[in-house]
Formats: structure tokens, sequence, C-alpha cells
């Protein structure tokens, strides 16, 4: 699993640029006033984005996977040690990165907070939602791979068991019933609503990782089962998100399916591997930096170029290739700056 995971990082990433490229480019054309698309250009389009749903679990289950390479075995203090490390790789380019995004957002839109609206955008995560889930799930790793290592499904059913609970309180339509308000005092300040779309992902990427060596030999029995059933699964999802279906939870059970099946993947089976290789090391700097990047190409666009607003499938390939092409010479400039670690402070 170890020698696939930054190929596996770079086509998440990738689809998380895909997602964000049709979602801001429909949200800017419906703002801007051009009609919708229908037919096959919608089909299209929404397949890509209910492809990107699938982005931000593969990050959070290969960051689970990676703290088991980093951690197991060593006793908690040195483990801390190496987790305060990380959280510093990721807290300083979440927040200077959510600071340029705000600049932006103001500068392109009028959005502007208070000082403690500011702090409470950066404490939930908006924009960039999955980070403090992922610093949480840092901060108790230490503990969590001990765990893991010794109860397996335990760690991933009481996880997954969390997350739909989480899920129930805030969206009763998942359970056709509202739970009591006591419930909703059980859910974890800030971090509820994130929980309760990818809380499972972590832990089992920790679990995967442990015991890859038990889990491969059945995966590998069942992997036509598993493919057809994330096929069927991605179908229904794919449904709702065109709004012909209503079934909330095929796209978790798809996900689900996706992430076991990422332990059969042979890094020489993947195409581009090498390109897919360089945006998985950098797959939280291009997180951090793909939307200001694609809300600057958008309102570039609208000045120069507004025509393409009626073109969506050539406005939302030119956003991705602008946006990977730039921020990649963006990446290869400050990785040549003659300082220290700046690429982990700016980029993570």
């Amino acid at each position: 699993m170890k020698r696939q995971f930054p190929a596996l990082r770079g086509l998440a990433i990738l689809l998380v640029v895909f997602n964000h490229a049709v979602t801001l480019s429909l949200n800017a054309a419906s703002q801007y006033g051009y009609p919708t698309q229908a037919g096959w250009e919608r089909v299209l389009l929404t397949g890509l984005k209910t492809l990107g749903l699938l982005a931000v679990p593969a990050f959070l289950f290969f960051s689970g996977a990676f703290v088991v390479y980093a951690l197991q075995g060593r006793p908690l203090a040195p483990a801390y040690r190496t987790v305060a490390l990380a959280l510093r790789h990721i807290v300083v380019p979440y927040v200077l990165w959510s600071a340029v995004f705000y600049l932006v957002v103001f500068l392109l839109q009028g959005e502007r907070y208070t000082i403690l609206e500011y702090a409470k955008n950066l404490a939930v995560g908006y924009p960039y939602n999955f980070v403090p889930l992922l610093a949480f799930f840092y901060l108790i790793a230490p503990l969590l791979v001990r765990a893991a290592g010794r109860h397996p499904w335990p760690v991933v059913l009481v996880s997954a068991a969390y997350q739909l609970f989480t899920a129930a309180v805030l969206s009763p339509d998942l359970v056709g019933f509202a739970l009591p308000e006591v419930a909703y005092r059980l859910t974890l300040p800030v971090l509820r609503y994130t929980i309760a779309t990818w809380g499972v992902f972590f832990p089992a990427g920790v679990v995967c990782a442990l015991h890859a060596e038990r889990i491969t030999p059945f995966l590998q029995r069942v992997r036509w089962a598993l493919a057809a059933l994330a096929v069927a699964a991605f179908g229904l999802a794919f449904g709702t998100q065109l709004g012909v279906l209503h079934q909330p939870l095929a796209l978790l059970a798809c996900i689900g399916f996706v992430m076991v099946l990422f332990l059969l993947v042979r890094r020489e089976a993947l195409p581009m591997v090498t390109e897919l290789e360089w945006m998985g090391r950098r797959a939280l700097g291009l997180y951090l930096t793909n939307l200001i990047s694609i809300s600057l190409a958008l309102a570039a666009v609208r000045a120069v170029a507004p025509v393409l607003f009626q073109q969506m499938l050539v406005l939302v390939s030119l956003v991705i290739v602008f946006t990977i092409s730039v921020l990649g010479l963006l990446f290869t400039a400050v990785e040549r700056l003659p300082v220290p670690g700046a690429r982990r402070y700016v980029f993570g």
C-alpha cells in the first residue's frame, strides 16, 4: 500500500480540482445570469462532480495509512513529537491560504467578516472544511494507532457508527425520524458536520495499513464483487446528484467500497504515475490553493471572455488546465527558494 500511496493521493487531488472547477463554474454562470446546463452536458458535469466527492475521503484514508508508517511501534512521547511537527505543516499553510482566500473573496465579491467570525471560519474549516478534522485525527493518532493494532474491527465499527449517528442527528431524513434533542449534545462541537460526512475514513486508513497483509488476500478473492458493488453504489449516488433518485447513503457506500479496493491497486498499473506522484506529494498545497486559482480564473473569464460561460465544458477544461499549470509553477518557484523548509510551511 505504501508504494502506491503518493500516486493515489495525486489522483484524489485531481478529482478535487475537477469537482471545484465544475461547482464554481456552474455557480458563477448562475450568478452572472447564464442558463443552467441541460442534456448530456449536465449529465457529464454532474458525473465529474460526483467523482470529486470521493476525493476528501481518499485524503483522509491515505492520511490514516500514512500515520501508521510514522507512528507504529513508537512510544507515546516520541509519537506526539512527530504529530506536533506534522500539525505545524498542516496548520501554518492552512491559516496562510485561508487568509489569502478571505482576501480574494473580499476583493471579488465584497465578502467580509468580523475578527471573531474569521476566527470561527478557521475553526470550522471555511472554505477548507476537512482540515480541522484532519488536525483532530492527528491529535488522537498515537492512541488510534494503538487501539487499531489490537482491536481493528471495533475501531472501524465504532467510527462508522458514530459517523452515521452524527449524520442522523443533523439530517433526520436519513433514518426517517428526528432523534431526541440530547443526541445533539453527544456530537462533537465544531467537527460535527465533517464527522457526519467523513468520520470513518481516517480510522479505516489506519486499520487497513496496520492489517493490510491479513486483509488483502480476502479482498483479492472478492475484488470483482467489490468492484461491482462500487459501480452500483456510484450509479445510485450519481442518480441522487442528478435529482432522479434519493439514496443519501449510496455515496457513503460507494466510498467505502472504493477505499478497500485501493489496497489492491499496483503502482505500476496507474497511468501517468510520475505526474500523479508529483501531485500526491503536494496534495495538501493543491487542496489549499486550487479554490483561489479557480476563483481568479473565473473572474478573469468574466472580464475578458464571458461568452465562455455559455460553453461550460470548454470553460471547465480551461479552468482545470490553468489551475494545475499555474499552481505547478508556483510550487516550483517556492521549492527553489533558499529557505530550508519553505515548501512545508507554505504548502504543507
